[in-house]
């Protein structure tokens, strides 16, 4: 039967509502993904480095996690509407200071600070609010929808990022993101919320001690490859206090304070158990054993999917000669496999158990890995690592489907918005740690076999501390310097280097690759044997989470 025009509800009046819910997770990832190619024009523009960076995104993700059961807390207890609004203040804030800041340290004032605590409730509050709307077709694939909003926030990132970043400014990729927050507010205000209700007092003490614990720890681990783990690298005499405070490297320090302040929040949530006030440590998700296993299972498999993925960003120009735009289309089958596998399985009730499936996702993908491996040997083209991309890809769509279902097995339905709300960010982390550790390693590896290819072919051999310097600055120069500015470089060198010179860069970016590749191969292994602690069955399938 044909519904009268006068029944029919303007599209705008159905589906402007979620499509406002998603544009918000679509916002969130679009400023994790834009970081990733603006890095080499920021890090020259602040004379700073990747680290520092890889820090502030690391320290992001930390603060949202950490406060997502605080702001889950508050949003029940204030109403979700007015908290919505703050926290749609509070990242716009966060985006005004990233535009604006002159150096690095307002930069992760902005990212980390602001953005950080307004993803707190922009990471929970679409997931809550999508199962309050009304509509069959809204309940059914409405959080399907937040998920494929995170994935394409996280593309479209990653190649404006790298348009805006070489053709105009790296600041312009952040102001695209000031025009979406009065558009998502217009399209969310009218949504129908629950009434505000009483809930238990926020812990903010311990929630603060867990970021500082946290944060420094990972913080310190994260520079001390910069820094030096004990002895700072360079002059002590003409370092900042703060780089070498005392004489030794900033990093143990702020790997020790976070220790501290560890020890002090555990301290701290045992004496307000002795006293009958709820512990930050045992309140919500967090003392369930199932959820905490799939949260690391899953921060895991993100590391390695996002560590691939900056690899091939950082290999493809340097081994291919592509630019950004095209290393973005030649590792767009990752992405596409990956949604086609989501789009075919989500929603339907799996014929075999949901643990098996996902241990077949991660085994497709440790193949998927190794065809990679194989691939990336000379001679490489774009076309040869496509079916390696197409079956990682897969593996990982048949992954992200059913990690969500197992990981939430013992949840209960009030925790669902609190659960969602702290995985995503702890995805995040996953995320930055796969680019600072896989991608250093990458670049590391590269950087040591480029310096002893050098040497080795004009037959001359330097002191260890002059060969540590070369390849410090030689890593330096390929995370912050162009393509074009770095071949310059390498002119400098002698004229009799110059023929196998292309050689040693190929041979030295393809064994770096593929030591990288063994890691990530190795992660995933880990992976697989800690599924099998899973359950294997689960009573509901949950939306996936990416």
């Amino acid at each position: 039967m044909v519904t009268p025009p006068a029944l029919r509800q303007p599209i705008l009046e159905t589906w402007g509502q979620p499509l406002g819910l998603c544009l918000i997770l679509f916002m969130l990832s679009y400023t994790i993904g834009v970081v990733q190619p603006i890095m080499p024009p920021l890090v020259q523009e602040f004379n700073s480095s990747v680290g520092y960076v890889q820090s502030a995104l690391v320290l992001m993700s930390l603060v949202t996690a950490s406060f997502t059961p605080t702001a889950e807390n508050l949003s029940r207890r204030l109403g979700r509407r007015p908290v919505l609004a703050i926290a749609l203040g509070f990242f716009a804030l966060g985006l005004v200071v990233i535009i604006l800041s002159p150096n690095i340290g307002l930069f992760t004032l902005g990212l980390a600070g602001c953005i950080g605590v307004a993803g707190a409730v922009l990471m929970s509050t679409p997931v809550a609010l999508m199962d309050t709307l009304p509509g069959e077709v809204i309940q059914k694939y409405g959080l399907v929808a937040l998920a494929i909003a995170g994935v394409l926030g996280a593309l479209v990132g990653s190649i404006t990022g790298g348009v805006m970043a070489f053709d105009f400014s790296w600041r312009w990729a952040f102001a695209f993101e000031l025009g979406l927050i009065p558009i998502i507010w217009w399209l969310v205000r009218s949504i129908a919320v629950p009434a505000p209700v009483q809930t238990l007092p926020a812990d903010w003490p311990g929630g603060l001690l867990s970021v500082a614990g946290f944060g420094l720890t990972l913080v310190g681990l994260s520079l001390a490859s910069e820094l030096g783990w004990w002895q700072p690298k360079g002059n002590p005499q003409t370092l900042d206090f703060v780089l070498a405070p005392f004489g030794i490297s900033a990093a143990p320090v702020l790997i020790a304070t976070g220790l501290v302040c560890l020890g002090l929040l555990i301290f701290w949530e045992r004496g307000r158990s002795r006293l009958g006030q709820p512990s930050l440590l045992r309140l919500g998700v967090f003392n369930r054993r199932i959820y905490t296993l799939g949260l690391t299972i899953g921060t895991l498999h993100t590391m390695t999917t996002v560590g691939v993925q900056f690899n091939l960003f950082q290999f493809i120009p340097a081994v291919l000669g592509l630019n950004p735009i095209q290393t973005s289309i030649a590792v767009i089958p990752f992405t596409v496999a990956q949604l086609a596998v989501l789009l075919l399985l989500v929603k339907r009730r799996p014929q075999f158990p949901p643990r098996y499936l996902l241990q077949s996702g991660l085994v497709v993908k440790t193949v998927g890995i190794a065809m990679l491996w194989a691939a990336v040997s000379p001679p490489v083209t774009a076309l040869e690592l496509l079916p390696a991309l197409v079956v990682m890809g897969a593996g990982t769509g048949l992954f992200v489907t059913y990690i969500t279902s197992l990981t939430f097995a013992d949840t209960h339905k009030d925790q669902k918005a609190e659960a969602r709300g702290v995985y995503r960010p702890f995805q995040n982390l996953g995320a930055s740690l796969g680019r600072g550790i896989l991608g250093t390693m990458l670049v590391s590896v590269a950087s040591l076999k480029i310096v002893d290819g050098i040497l080795a072919e004009l037959g001359q051999s330097v002191a260890p501390e002059v060969r540590r310097n070369a390849v410090r600055s030689l890593q330096v120069a390929i995370q912050t310097l162009r393509r074009s500015d770095r071949r310059d470089l390498f002119d400098q060198l002698p004229d009799s280097l110059q023929p196998a010179l292309n050689g040693i860069l190929r041979t030295a970016a393809v064994q770096a690759m593929q030591s990288t590749l063994l890691v990530i191969l190795a992660l995933c292994l880990l992976c697989l044997g800690l599924s099998f602690l899973l359950p294997k069955t689960v009573k509901t399938i949950e939306a996936p989470i990416e």
